[in-house]
C-alpha cells in the first residue's frame, strides 16, 4: 500500500514521470516507424526485382534496335554516296546490298526500298518480283507529312507479304538535290522479341511486354499476340511514364478480371519504346508477407515489454525520496561535459576573476586550473602569453563587459604554445547570472583546419595536373592512331589501287564488263582512301605537329568552308604557339569544336576567328553571325563547351561565352603563353 508521502512525491516528481512517459512514447513511435520503414524497404526490394529485370531487358532491346539502326544508317549512306546515288532503286546491286545489310540480324525479317510514289520497288527477299504500293502505310506517310530525318518506328500491323504481325523501322532517302527520294524500311521480326521474352523463366514475373510511348503493345509472349497493336496502359499511367526520365513502377488494373498488377517499365535508350515486365500483386507480395507477419508480431511483443518496463520505472520513481542526489548527479554530469569538451573554455565574472577553467584550457595555456581559479584574468594571461597577445584578448573581454547580456562575439586571435604561435577562433558570450555578468570565452585551435585547407589546395593542384596529363595522353593516342591510319592503312589502300589499275590495264577490250567492274572497284578504293584521310585528320591533323598551329588552322578552316559553305575570316599572328605543345593542341581543339558547333546549331553564314599574343597570353576569339541562344534557358552546358572549359582551366586560362538570341555567339579564350 502506498502511503500519503509518496503521493506528494508524485507531484514533486511529475516532470520525471512525464519524461519517462515521453521517452516510452518516443521508443514506441521509433519502433513502429522503424519497423514500418523496414517492411516498406522489404516491400520495395521485392518489387525491385521486377524493376531490375526491366532495366536488363531495356539494355537487350536497345542492343537489338542498335543493330537495326546501324544497318539502316549504313544502307542510307551507301545509297547516298557517289556510287549508290547512281544506282536505280530496283537494281540488282541494291538488292544484294540490302541482303548484306540484314545478314546476321535475326531481329530483321527483311529490308526494302520505297520510292517517292509509295511503291516498294526492291527488297532483300529473294522472292520479291514486282513493285507493291505501300503509300498508305504509316512508315511511308510519316515522311510525306514531315521533313523528319530521324528513324520512325511504326505500330504493329499485318505484313502484306505473309500476313504475319510485324512493325517497321524506316528512314528517309534523299537525292543529290536533298529532295525526297523514298524510304528505306526494315521489317522487324516480332517473333525474335517474343522468343527472347519467352525464354526468361522467372517465378515472380508473369508478363513481359514491349510497348511504344503511346502504350501500344509492340511485342510480348506468345499469349499476348491477340493484343498486338492495342493500347494496354491507362491514360493516367501513360502520362506518368512519359513524364519520368527513365524508369518506374505503377500499380494498375491490368485486365478485366479486376486483378491488380505491378507493372515495371524502363524507357529504351534512344528509341520511343518501353520495356514492361509485370507481376500479379498477390504473387509479388507472397515472400514479403512471410517476413512481415513475424516482424509485426515481434514489434507488438516489444511494445508490450516497453509499456511494462515504463510502468516499473514510474513506480520506482515514485518511491525515491532523495531528489538532492539526483540534482548532484546532474551537476556532476554537466561538469564532466564541460571538462570533456576539446575546445578550451574560460569563464570570467564581472570582477575579472576566472571562475571556470576546463581541461582543454589547461593544455592550451599550460596552466593548472588550481592556480588559475579565483585569479585576475589579466595576470593569468601574462603568465603564459606575451604582453601583446594578452592585451589583444583583454580588448575582446572589455568589449564583452560593455555589451548587453546575451550578445555573442566572434574573432580570431593568436596564442603562443612554447615557441609556436598558432591561430585561435575566439567566441565570447555574455550571461547575466544572479545579478552578475559572466563572460565565457571558448578557444578553438585552427591549426588543424589550416592544415586541412592546405592539403585540400595541394590535392586540387594534383588533380589539376592529373587532368592535364590525361588530356596529353588522349592527344598522344589520337596522334598514334592518326599516323597508323595515314601511314599504314592509307599506304595499303594506295597499293591496292595501283594493283587494281595494273589489272585493269591488262584487260582486253572484248571484256567491257570486267573493265567496268575494275572501274567500280577503283572508285570504292578511292572512297576508302578519302575516308581514311578524313578520319585521320579528324583524330589529329598531322599538319598540326609537322607545320604548327597556323598551318593546321588554315587547313582546317579551308576544309570547313568547303564542306559547310560557311565563310570563315581567319586572323593569325606571325608568331606561332610552340609545335606539339599543349597550348597549340588546346587552341586547335577549341577552334575545331567551336566550328563544329557553329555548323550544327548556329545557322551562321560568316565566322570571324582571331588569335593574338598579348602580355604573354594567347587570346583566341571566335565570333559567328548565327541565331545565338539564351544562356539561361539554352543548352550552354553541352559536352563540347564543358570540354573546352576544362582544357582552358587545365592551362590556367579563362573561358568566356557571350551570346543572345539573334545576336550570334562569341567565344573568348585567354591562355598563358609557354615560356621558352
Amino acid at each position: 500500500m502506498i502511503s500519503p508521502l509518496p503521493t506528494i512525491s508524485v507531484l514533486r516528481r511529475s516532470q520525471s514521470v512525464k519524461a519517462v512517459v515521453l521517452l516510452s512514447l518516443v521508443m514506441i513511435f521509433s519502433l513502429v516507424i522503424g519497423s514500418g520503414f523496414l517492411l516498406f524497404d522489404l516491400h520495395e526490394r521485392e518489387l525491385d526485382q521486377v524493376a531490375s529485370l526491366s532495366r536488363i531487358l531495356s539494355e537487350q532491346t536497345t542492343r537489338a534496335f542498335d543493330g537495326v539502326s546501324i544497318s539502316l544508317r549504313a544502307a542510307q549512306e551507301r545509297l547516298s554516296d557517289d556510287i549508290g546515288s547512281q544506282l536505280a532503286l530496283d537494281s540488282t546491286p541494291v538488292r544484294l546490298m540490302l541482303q548484306a545489310r540484314i545478314a546476321g540480324l535475326p531481329q530483321v525479317k527483311s529490308m526494302f526500298l520505297v520510292d517517292r510514289n509509295g511503291m516498294a520497288v526492291n527488297s532483300s527477299r529473294k522472292e520479291f518480283k514486282t513493285a507493291v504500293s505501300v503509300a498508305q502505310r504509316d512508315f511511308f506517310r510519316h515522311f510525306i507529312d514531315s521533313a523528319d530525318d530521324e528513324m520512325f518506328i511504326s505500330r504493329p500491323e499485318r505484313a502484306m507479304v505473309d500476313g504475319q504481325w510485324t512493325y517497321y523501322i524506316s528512314i528517309r532517302l534523299v537525292d543529290d538535290a536533298d529532295q525526297f527520294k523514298g524510304v528505306l524500311v526494315a521489317a522487324i521480326n516480332i517473333e525474335y522479341f517474343e522468343s527472347l521474352y519467352e525464354s526468361i523463366r522467372l517465378d515472380f514475373v508473369s508478363r513481359i511486354q514491349l510497348l511504344n510511348r503511346e502504350g501500344v503493345l509492340m511485342a510480348g509472349q506468345h499469349r499476348d499476340q491477340t493484343m498486338l497493336g492495342k493500347t494496354l496502359i491507362e491514360p493516367r499511367h501513360l502520362a506518368e511514364i512519359n513524364s519520368r526520365a527513365e524508369d518506374g513502377l505503377v500499380l494498375t488494373d491490368f485486365d478485366s478480371r479486376g486483378e491488380r498488377w505491378f507493372v515495371a517499365y524502363h524507357l529504351v535508350n534512344k528509341y520511343p519504346l518501353v520495356v514492361s515486365p509485370a507481376v500479379n500483386e498477390v504473387d509479388a507480395l507472397v515472400p514479403w508477407r512471410r517476413v512481415a507477419l513475424p516482424i509485426a508480431g515481434g514489434v507488438l511483443l516489444v511494445i508490450a515489454f516497453i509499456l511494462l518496463a515504463t510502468a516499473l520505472v514510474i513506480l520506482n520513481l515514485l518511491r525515491k525520496e532523495h531528489l538532492e542526489a539526483a540534482l548532484k548527479e546532474s551537476d556532476a554530469k554537466l561538469r564532466y561535459m564541460v571538462q570533456s569538451v576539446r575546445d578550451a573554455i574560460l569563464t570570467v565574472d564581472s570582477a575579472g576573476k576566472v571562475i571556470l577553467f576546463n581541461v582543454a584550457a589547461e593544455r592550451m595555456f599550460a596552466l593548472q586550473a588550481s592556480e588559475v581559479l579565483g585569479q585576475p584574468i589579466e595576470e593569468v594571461l601574462l603568465r603564459s602569453q606575451p604582453k601583446a597577445l594578452a592585451l589583444n584578448f583583454m580588448r575582446y573581454l572589455n568589449e564583452g563587459w560593455q555589451s548587453p547580456p546575451g550578445l555573442a562575439m566572434l574573432g580570431i586571435i593568436s596564442l603562443l604554445d612554447g615557441e609556436r604561435e598558432f591561430p585561435v577562433e575566439l567566441s565570447l558570450s555574455t550571461t547575466a547570472f544572479r545579478g552578475d555578468v559572466l563572460i565565457t570565452a571558448v578557444f578553438r585551435d585552427l591549426s588543424e583546419r589550416q592544415r586541412a585547407e592546405h592539403e585540400l589546395i595541394e590535392t586540387n593542384r594534383r588533380l589539376h595536373a592529373l587532368s592535364a596529363a590525361q588530356q596529353n595522353v588522349r592527344e598522344e593516342e589520337r596522334l598514334r592512331i592518326s599516323r597508323e591510319l595515314h601511314d599504314e592503312l592509307g599506304q595499303s589502300l594506295t597499293g591496292i589501287r595501283m594493283e587494281v589499275s595494273w589489272l585493269g590495264s591488262r584487260l582486253q577490250a572484248a571484256q567491257p564488263e570486267l573493265e567496268k567492274k575494275v572501274g567500280s572497284i577503283k572508285k570504292l578504293i578511292d572512297g576508302s582512301i578519302s575516308a581514311v584521310r578524313r578520319i585521320s585528320s579528324e583524330l589529329r591533323p598531322l599538319v598540326l605537329d609537322d607545320l604548327g598551329f597556323s598551318a593546321a588552322a588554315n587547313w582546317y578552316v579551308t576544309q570547313f568552308s568547303e564542306r559547310t559553305g560557311i565563310s570563315v575570316n581567319l586572323s593569325l599572328p606571325e608568331q606561332d604557339p610552340e609545335n606539339g605543345s599543349t597550348t597549340a593542341t588546346t587552341l586547335f581543339r577549341i577552334l575545331q569544336e567551336s566550328l563544329t558547333n557553329i555548323a550544327r546549331h548556329a545557322r551562321a553564314q560568316n565566322v570571324d576567328v582571331r588569335l593574338v599574343l598579348s602580355e604573354n597570353h594567347w587570346q583566341l576569339s571566335i565570333q559567328d553571325d548565327g541565331a545565338g541562344f539564351d544562356e539561361k534557358t539554352g543548352k550552354s552546358t553541352g559536352i563540347g563547351l564543358i570540354g573546352m572549359k576544362e582544357r582552358v582551366q587545365i592551362l590556367g586560362g579563362a573561358f568566356n561565352l557571350i551570346t543572345a538570341p539573334g545576336e550570334g555567339t562569341r567565344i573568348e579564350v585567354r591562355i598563358p603563353a609557354e615560356q621558352g
